[in-house]
């Protein structure tokens, strides 16, 4: 598939470079128009899959764009994200209609405007093209904020009977997977929070599989096999490039090319298995449904990791109490960490584990948090453990 063609449609050379560099890793091919006038023309030549569009413009804003795209037959179901400054009322009337999926308010991190998009075109677009289709993707519940009340609609799956179904504030996820472990069930477990969404398949109350929507990069599978020495990082990037505009599962495909073998990845996938259940013991708000089926997808009858819901709940709470104390020194990812100025006498006294190392070289007075780990390529729990113990250590010091 080729692909998918968004054209950004915003009077600010900056806004157009942000989203540049937000979305140069993803499937997105990017037109860009510095007016409303030459936005709605090269709309008409492009027909966007997807149109980023700046809210306050001169001449012709963004209301005026959607109302005209809307009465252009073949772009009224073209979905449109409008980005806002801050201070400019869009409101929620404005959403769900001529067009308007979302909206974004500036300034926006990348993070967050590659988020949005990425959710606007599974929802709007890839979910349209699959209606005919028998797949089983995973359901679309991230439209409410986390503490939005769950509804009929948000967590039904028709592949099975509801069992239970309730508010993570509540009901916590811990206590949720000892229930179904005690009763030996089989079935599928949604959980939802804001727009991150896990499935989890249950196989006689073990954990037979995990898949994950809407959540950060480290949870991808790509990680765990280059953590486990199936692939290395160089080799994963060139095959992640050579299947772009696919939608073949991933490690299907790498066994089947010979880049890695079943063994291997029936590890990546038990490793990733459990990084998608310590981030769901995590989760102290959202809602989950449980629904009892045998009929589970493939990939995880075919996976059946039938990992102990026990030794996951250790683990599991051992983090959330780690991530207690760590969260105290490291509030926010964005913040930026820099080498304590007296660093090099305090490094020649320790021995630092190489792991401590490998993190303290991309510490460097411009990487914020979230750099640090997406460059490690390792988990957020594991970087801002070693992150703590720098900072503890005054080896590192916030800039």
């Amino acid at each position: 598939m080729s692909p998918w063609r968004v054209l950004v449609i915003d009077d600010s050379p900056t806004i157009h470079k942000v989203i540049e560099n937000a979305l140069k890793r993803t499937e997105m091919q990017l037109v860009h128009a510095r007016d409303g006038k030459s936005g709605l023309s090269k709309a008409k030549q492009l027909k966007p899959d997807l149109i980023l569009l700046d809210f306050m413009m001169p001449d012709m804003n963004g209301y005026q764009v959607c109302k005209a795209i809307s009465e252009i037959g073949e772009l009224e179901n073209t979905p449109i994200v409008l980005m806002s400054a801050k201070g400019e009322t869009i409101g929620d009337k404005l959403v769900k209609t001529m067009g308007i999926v979302d909206y974004i308010s500036k300034p926006f991190s990348p993070k967050a405007l590659s988020m949005v998009a990425q959710h606007a075109i599974e929802k709007y677009v890839e979910g349209d093209a699959q209606k005919t289709e028998e797949a089983e993707p995973l359901l679309k519940v991230g439209e409410r904020s986390p503490e939005a009340a769950p509804t009929s609609a948000d967590l039904t799956d028709p592949q099975g009977s509801p069992a239970i179904r309730g508010i993570l504030g509540m009901v916590p996820s811990g206590d949720i997977f000892q229930l179904l472990k005690y009763q030996a069930q089989t079935g599928v477990l949604h959980l939802a929070r804001g727009q991150a969404h896990l499935e989890v398949f249950m196989r006689e109350g073990g954990i037979a599989f995990a898949r994950a929507q809407n959540v950060d990069e480290e949870f991808l599978l790509g990680r765990f096999l280059v953590e486990t020495g199936a692939l290395t990082a160089q080799d994963l990037d060139l095959f992640l490039n050579s299947r772009r505009g696919t939608r073949k599962l991933l490690g299907e495909q790498l066994v089947k090319t010979g880049h890695v073998s079943k063994e291997q990845l029936q590890e990546a996938l038990e490793r990733q298995t459990e990084a998608l259940m310590y981030e769901a013991v995590r989760w102290g708000e959202g809602e989950f449904a449980f629904y009892v089926t045998e009929k589970l997808p493939p990939e995880a009858r075919e996976a059946d990791l039938r990992v102990p819901v026990d030794m996951i709940m250790l683990e599991g709470f051992r983090r959330v109490d780690e991530w207690g104390m760590i969260e105290k020194e490291i509030k926010d990812f964005d913040m930026v960490l820099a080498p304590a100025r007296d660093s090099t006498s305090v490094i020649e006294r320790v021995e630092l584990e190489p792991e401590e190392k490998s993190v303290l070289s991309l510490v460097d007075g411009r990487r914020t948090v979230w750099d640090v780990i997406r460059d490690s390529r390792r988990s957020s729990f594991d970087v801002c453990k070693i992150l703590y113990r720098l900072l503890s250590s005054r080896i590192i010091r916030k800039r």
